[in-house]
């Protein structure tokens, strides 16, 4: 797979600077916290994997749609552009859909559970998706990707604060800066989850 995945109409669009993205300090920063990739990283990578989760292959799949959105920095606050960020996670039903079959169940083929898109100006970056499930043994929690070139790379996991078992989930208690993973709810049609990423 390419390091730099294709950027489609649909991602320009949802990629667009982010109005409500607080402004942030630039005051030196701790790096986001690294997390495992996970054995569900996609096998292929879907022919349609732009930032629109929720349309795959021209139709669209339903369920709870949220967006994902934030900004990616380096350690003294400036942002990164041109960076390329990637989330995948499993569908409402708990499932990976480039796996095939996993949790006892199968992949929802109309699922597209993966996009990639590149950072603007600011930084800025955005997915339109739906809720993931959970499978036993995990929270709710969504796999992000970071690409800034040759300098720096971060592969980690986004967490929702309304989650009950966050306390409980055996990575999320391992990281360094737990609430670090933990986005920001922006209560807005769809639900927003704000998610600022650090690059040490």
């Amino acid at each position: 797979m390419s390091s730099h995945p294709p950027i489609h109409r649909r991602s320009v669009i949802l990629a667009a600077p982010a109005l409500l993205i607080a402004p942030t300090s630039t005051l030196a920063a701790t790096p986001t916290p690294a997390q495992a990739e996970g054995p569900f990283y996609p096998r292929s990578v879907p022919k349609d994997r732009d930032a629109d989760l929720v349309v795959f292959n021209g139709q669209d799949f339903g369920g709870e749609v949220i967006e994902i959105l934030g900004q990616v920095f380096n350690l003294t606050g400036a942002p990164i552009s041109g960076a390329v960020a990637e989330i995948w996670h499993c569908d409402p039903a708990g499932i990976y859909p480039h796996v095939g079959r996993n949790n006892g169940g199968l992949a929802d083929p109309g699922f597209q559970g993966y996009g990639a898109v590149t950072t603007g100006e600011d930084g800025s970056y955005r997915f339109r998706t739906v809720r993931p499930g959970i499978y036993p043994g995990r929270v709710r929690h969504i796999h992000v990707k970071v690409r800034a070139g040759a300098r720096s790379a971060l592969t980690t996991q986004m967490y929702f604060p309304e989650e009950p078992g966050n306390a409980e989930d055996f990575l999320l208690r391992r990281a360094p800066d737990s609430a670090a993973l933990i986005a920001t709810r922006i209560d807005a049609a769809p639900i927003r989850y704000q998610f600022d990423l650090y690059l040490g």
